[in-house]
């Protein structure tokens, strides 16, 4: 009976590291495009940019601090900007 507890305590203690493991993923400039050309068909409320992101597996803080990086960094506004062109060929 020990050994059971002791199995299961080891389980839920690998479930929990990998869950929480999955959200902390740095994101990418091509999963960001992917979120913000959803975003912009939408109503732009925090809970739906949440929900978007979260579709993703990011949450709603990592989209804004992404997006604040965007907002300095001139090499990654011009790769978005390629990817967003992209999207527009495909089209």
């Amino acid at each position: 009976m020990r050994y059971l507890t002791v199995l299961f305590t080891i389980m839920m203690a690998a479930a929990l590291t990998f869950s929480c493991g999955k959200k902390n993923k740095e994101m990418t400039v091509q999963d960001f495009a992917k979120i913000d050309i959803e975003i912009t068909t939408t109503d732009q409320k925090p809970e739906t940019i949440e929900q978007i992101a979260g579709k993703y597996g990011y949450t709603l803080d990592q989209y804004k601090k992404f997006a604040e990086k965007v907002e300095n960094d001139t090499a990654i506004q011009e790769e978005l900007g390629k990817i967003r062109l992209g999207e527009q060929k495909n089209k």
